[in-house]
């Protein structure tokens, strides 16, 4: 904890006197200009409450818990308008951290000296109308609409180009399984239509597609061979479903360095026939039955562009150190958590009534982002206070806010790429993100990569054992946060999270909804764990994780044909079936009387261990089927009728 003296030096700074401070009264000098208080930036009145919780409350338990609260108080506040990527509030938030870092008395390591690692990034690519697609030599409209007919794909790049149209059939080169459909074709200079997905009997056992079906590796393979464009279409619906476009996400990162566009089934079939071709439905048949169909569509060319507006900017990560002592003080254990969120945009989630899910049209909010993730940035600086009272450690800890978390771990990647201090000197690293909502008298804490580092276990077990709390081990095989950027320059990684909840990336993410007093035993946990790493002579050794099979999908992402409408749980506790953590109003779940805390173990024949098993369990089902569900309730199975909703 910072000394009496910094404070006193901060305090002066502000014009206040410790015990005017204290009081909350107007320093004499300022009697009729106003409160003293009220005189300084938000940032340091912030830092000035922070204190007077160390100070008022006396109690180091209750000081925590009280501190933990009051960083996210602010960081999750509507005057920080969500801290979205490019806001005044993430620039705020930027400050106030790098406050709190200098208050508690942590070097800058950042650039020249300061606590700021700045780089730019595009924010957003915004779609503007007069991007186009146009065929020629072709029964379809002479003028297609954009959004409606077709639509640039996120990842597609701006380029201008045209040339002969090409079936490719699934635009697969997969020799393992003796299927190229590039293989009698040329695609240089040629625009590539391809159907979505693979063929059906591909799946593995649990019915998930396989990398072939992502469009990553679609568009590539068209790249590879030098193509001019990529378009895709979906392929059959099934029953229930539609022939939907898949929408422009502004706020995406991901770039693939070719134009690549999504069509309308009717549209691509219009061309084919025209042409003399048989339909798509036709040519998926013969694709899965083993035929080769990739041809080129005469007398067709295709022209188009993706027009987009770029909106740059710069973004920091902030970035402090605490010096270690010693041989090992120039090896660094870091501590990170993402301080941004996703600012004002339209609720993401779905809503249901009558279990069915309701499409509305609604007005952009404030996403505020209380656990995700002013509660790890809140625990970042609380663990960095702590061991700054500790000192000196044998290893040097860095303690990293990072930025760009939610639209791609892109400050936690800038970062490995551009060290503060070389990686083969990182020997370890510590996330948190979403540690504000763990349910009271769970004691349950979730931490991802237990195995990425030989000694974790040991460490993180005794670790919870001084604070009492219960640890459920998970492999994060997606790497949902930014531990992930360390995993894959083979760091030892671990990343803490107390759990799922209905308000994950809703405007409803509240801080009156934060569990501080939990709150503030994670961050003893992460403390201990931290001081145990920067302490042990002998550093963790790298290892390679396996999880569970993980789903592809065509978008990379797993497919959710229908949905019961839950959250599901992700850690491994060691206990049968898969845990509920919430289960959102009128929809099919909650309908059919299913509770947060129950336990998934099966779906109608079908057993549940964990989200892989939930996902695969309903792969063949569509909207409308009715399912046996059993779940472990108070210890005793309990058989639930669930209405499966169309996902989309």
């Amino acid at each position: 904890m910072p000394s009496r003296a910094l404070f006193v030096s901060v305090f002066r700074a502000a014009g206040v006197r410790l015990c005017d401070a204290a009081r909350l009264r107007p320093h004499p000098a300022e009697k009729g200009s106003g409160h003293a208080f009220e005189k300084c930036s938000t940032p340091m009145r912030w830092i000035l409450a922070v204190w007077l919780g160390v100070s008022v409350l006396g109690c180091a338990g209750a000081g925590l818990a009280k501190r933990f609260q009051t960083h996210i108080d602010y960081l999750a506040s509507d005057e920080l308008q969500g801290r979205g990527l490019g806001s005044e509030g993430l620039e705020k938030a930027a400050q106030y951290v790098a406050d709190q870092f200098s208050a508690i008395g942590l070097e800058p390591a950042g650039d020249d000296g300061s606590y700021f690692q700045t780089f730019n990034m595009t924010l957003r690519r915004k779609l503007e109308p007069d991007t186009f697609l146009a065929f020629e030599g072709a029964s379809v409209p002479a003028s297609l609409e954009l959004k409606k007919d077709f639509i640039p794909f996120t990842f597609s790049s701006d380029d201008a180009f045209s040339g002969e149209l090409i079936f490719c059939g699934y635009g697969i080169a997969a020799p393992g399984r003796q299927h190229d459909d590039f293989v009698h074709i040329d695609v240089r200079g040629k625009v590539a239509l391809m159907l979505r997905g693979e063929p059906p009997d591909w799946a593995d056992e649990n019915g998930f597609s396989t990398p072939h079906a992502m469009f990553r590796n679609k568009v590539y393979n068209a790249k590879d061979r030098h193509a001019a464009a990529v378009i895709l279409v979906n392929a059959e619906p099934r029953e229930g479903e539609e022939d939907r476009l898949v929408p422009f996400d502004e706020n995406s990162g991901e770039a693939y360095g070719l134009p690549a566009f999504h069509l309308r089934r009717a549209v691509a079939d219009a061309l084919l026939q025209g042409a003399g071709l048989p339909s798509l439905s036709e040519l998926q048949k013969q694709m899965d039955g083993g035929t080769y169909v990739s041809r080129a569509v005469p007398g067709v060319t295709v022209k188009g562009r993706a027009v987009f507006r770029k909106e740059t900017a710069p973004v920091r990560n902030v970035i402090g150190m605490l010096r270690g002592k010693g041989p090992l003080a120039d090896e660094v254990v870091v501590v990170g958590a993402h301080y941004d969120h996703l600012g004002l945009r339209r609720p993401m989630h779905r809503r249901f009534k009558k279990g069915k899910i309701v499409r509305e049209a609604l007005e952009p909010q404030i996403h505020n982002g209380a656990d995700d993730n002013a509660s790890g940035t809140s625990g970042l600086i609380e663990v960095a206070r702590a061991l700054a009272a500790r000192r000196p450690l044998k290893r040097s800890v860095l303690f990293i806010a990072f930025t760009a978390e939610e639209s791609g771990l892109h400050g936690s990647t800038y970062y490995v790429n551009y060290p503060v201090v070389p990686l083969s000197d990182t020997v370890a690293m510590i996330n948190m993100d979403m540690i504000g909502r763990m349910k009271p008298g769970t004691n349950r804490v979730q931490i991802f990569g237990m195995g990425t580092g030989d000694t974790f276990q040991s460490i993180v077990e005794k670790a919870a054992r001084g604070v009492a709390l219960d640890v459920a081990p998970g492999v994060d095989a997606g790497g949902r946060s930014d531990h992930a950027a360390f995993v894959r320059k083979n760091i030892p990684s671990l990343h803490v999270f107390t759990g799922q909840h209905p308000d994950y990336h809703q405007p409803t993410d509240d801080a009156d909804r934060i569990n501080a007093a939990d709150g503030a035993r994670v961050v003893r946990l992460v403390s201990r764990v931290t001081e145990a790493l920067a302490s042990d002579t002998r550093a963790p050794r790298f290892q390679q994780e396996k999880a569970a099979q993980a789903p592809a999908s065509p978008s990379g992402t797993p497919v959710y044909r229908v949905v019961m409408g839950l959250s599901p749980g992700y850690g491994d506790d060691g206990k049968a079936g898969m845990r509920v953590e919430a289960v959102s109003p009128e929809g099919p779940a909650d309908l059919a009387g299913m509770k947060a805390g129950d336990r998934i173990i099966r779906i109608e024949d079908k057993t549940v261990n964990n989200i892989y098993d939930y996902m695969a369990a309903t792969r063949n089902n569509n909207p409308g089927d009715t399912v046996t569900v059993v779940v472990i309730r108070d210890g005793k199975e309990v058989s639930l009728k669930v209405t499966l909703a169309a996902a989309r």
